[in-house]
């Protein structure tokens, strides 16, 4: 068994690349060669001595887990030197590239997505890279394209630090990598998620590998109202997972609150962490069932992405481990099948989550409340635009719910449905019913991927529209800075268009053309007309003009001042 090797940290700088335990680094992987772009089609790994000091990589290995391929005796790296491996018969293929060195045998790289491993002679681990094939979008998903280590000044990242490559040839073997760092803005790191595997503990995953000496304190770890944490255990090889070990046992049906302490990613310093993050926590119900499909976009724009929502609106924490999504095909069979989630996952009774192929362009389009449930997935079923089906399926292959969704649910004067959303009303009503369904609202950016529908709910005063404010300043400030027209209404179906006029009837703006209402929302504008400038100080007159499909209509007038300070 392999020895992890736990980096003497506190010997050298946290600053330093050294300092974080890497003295050599896998920075480019090859996964998939074919077909080739322009490169020899064989895989490689490029390795980087990113340390100031000559290092000797005798006896030193690589692996993926399978497979050991040995380096040999007498390797040498010199301070920033790069060093290209790859199976041996390919090493005349790579040496007009910089300095190769062929492994036989040679640790085969999954298509599927795998994880690289560095050992020094001893079978430590110097370094551990992950081969995501989800990074590798579009025409590049179909071969030829490496990954490449994006910022080698915070080696011990992953996540958003692995880009596919940017050179024409499809990779950059044995010189510069084609990305500069300054592109990339590595986020903080978060606690993702907690699932319990037993009573007595509890498992947490960040957004990346955390750092080590701050997040082994047990006295960052406070459960309310529940058993004192006894020990922290990091799990190899990443560092972005732990163990929390309890004195004592969980209680069954409990849902607890656990509080972590803002812990630094490994790359940060240890003393900046402030505040605290609260999870959910409880042990899993195997008979607890109550999750429903709760959006779909089936029709994004050219270059974005599917999404689904699911919601649990039952009362125990479920474990999605094993879970499926699918889609059935003309003859109503299941077609498709994919993980939900790609490992354990519990969803807690209030809790969204959302699966897509691009978290990133997810929220760029939306507004995402809740990052951390989003689920990016290398692809989902096939879920045609017009009409088609989503299938959940649990650990079992029992269907827990099923949506035969129709572009034809959207609302009807809605001429385009590309980027909008179908919503669920009403958790409790049928998955199957067309009227439980209809388009996300204007004033929620048509899609509330990971947060409660703009279509949910009834109103308690319903028909109306008003302001919150009489008086508004847009200078930035923070206070008062948008003039917010609420709206109210006892049924669905609802579109409205928000004109805004000066106090002598002069047009300055059409706010909202024709947008599509949920049963309660609200529209915020900043004080600006239909040339983006900002109007004078003064009274404004907003006009929402609203009709509904059975041919109801309602206009409101309501006055607003502007008092923006110079």
């Amino acid at each position: 068994m392999w020895k992890w090797m736990q980096f003497a940290v506190l010997v050298f700088s946290f600053e330093t690349l050294y300092g974080q335990g890497f003295p050599v680094v896998i920075t480019e992987i090859m996964g998939d060669p074919l077909p080739s772009v322009g490169l020899p089609a064989e895989e490689f790994v490029e390795l980087t001595n990113v340390s100031t000091l000559e290092i000797s990589l005798s006896g030193w290995k690589l692996s993926n887990g399978r497979t050991i391929g040995r380096l040999g005796d007498s390797v040498r790296m010199a301070p920033g030197e790069i060093l290209i491996l790859c199976p041996a018969r390919a090493i005349n293929l790579f040496t007009s590239y910089g300095r190769t060195i062929g492994l036989s045998p040679f640790p085969a790289i999954s298509n599927a997505g795998d994880t690289l491993f560095l050992l020094n002679e001893k079978d430590e681990l110097v370094f551990a890279a992950a081969y995501l094939p989800s990074l590798l979008k579009d025409e590049k998903a179909d071969g030829g394209w490496s990954l490449e280590m994006v910022n080698k000044e915070k080696t011990c990242r992953q996540i958003n630090n692995w880009r596919a490559s940017l050179d024409t040839s499809g990779g950059s073997p044995g010189k510069t990598n084609s990305h500069s760092p300054s592109i990339v803005t590595l986020p903080v790191v978060d606690p993702i998620h907690a699932w319990c595997p037993d009573e007595y503990t509890i498992r947490i995953a960040f957004t990346d590998r955390i750092h080590q000496l701050v997040a082994e304190q047990a006295a960052l770890y406070k459960l309310e109202a529940g058993p004192e944490v006894e020990k922290v255990e990091l799990l190899a090889p990443f560092q972005q997972e732990m163990l929390l070990h309890l004195r004592n046992a969980l209680e069954p049906g409990k849902i607890y609150t656990l509080q972590v302490a803002a812990i630094p990613g490994c790359d940060e310093d240890p003393e900046q962490g402030a505040g605290f993050r609260k999870l959910k926590v409880g042990l899993a119900d195997t008979t607890e069932k109550a999750i429903v499909i709760n959006e779909i976009l089936a029709d994004p724009i050219n270059g974005g992405s599917d999404f689904i929502e699911l919601f649990h609106f039952g009362k125990a924490p479920v474990q999605l481990e094993g879970w499926q999504i699918a889609s059935r095909n003309s003859n109503g069979n299941l077609s498709g099948l994919r993980a939900l989630v790609p490992g354990p996952r519990f969803l807690y009774p209030g809790d969204f989550l959302v699966v897509t192929t691009d978290a990133n362009w997810i929220q760029r389009q939306y507004l995402v409340k809740h990052p951390n449930c989003l689920v990016e997935l290398a692809s989902l079923p096939s879920f045609p635009n017009d009409k088609g089906t989503v299938v959940l399926l649990d650990a079992m292959q029992q269907v827990i719910d099923e949506v035969q969704y129709d572009a034809a649910w959207h609302h009807e004067m809605l001429r385009n449905t590309e980027n909008v959303s179908l919503e669920r009303r009403d958790p409790a009503v049928s998955s199957l019913s067309a009227l439980n369904w209809t388009s996300a609202a204007a004033h929620a950016g048509y899609g509330t991927p990971g947060y409660e529908n703009s279509q949910a709910g009834i109103p308690d005063d319903p028909d109306r529209v008003f302001l919150t404010e009489q008086v508004v300043s847009p200078d930035g400030d923070g206070h008062q800075d948008y003039c917010e027209i609420q709206y109210e209404f006892a049924q669905p179906g609802y579109q409205v268009s928000i004109r805004i006029f000066d106090h002598l009837g002069n047009p300055h703006r059409m706010f909202i053309n024709n947008g599509i209402c949920a049963m309660k929302g609200s529209f915020k504008w900043d004080g600006r007309n239909d040339k983006h400038h900002l109007v004078a100080n003064g009274l404004y007159i907003i006009v929402v003009d609203a009709w509904h499909l059975s041919g109801k209509t309602k206009r409101y007038r309501l006055a607003v001042t502007l008092g923006k300070k110079y």
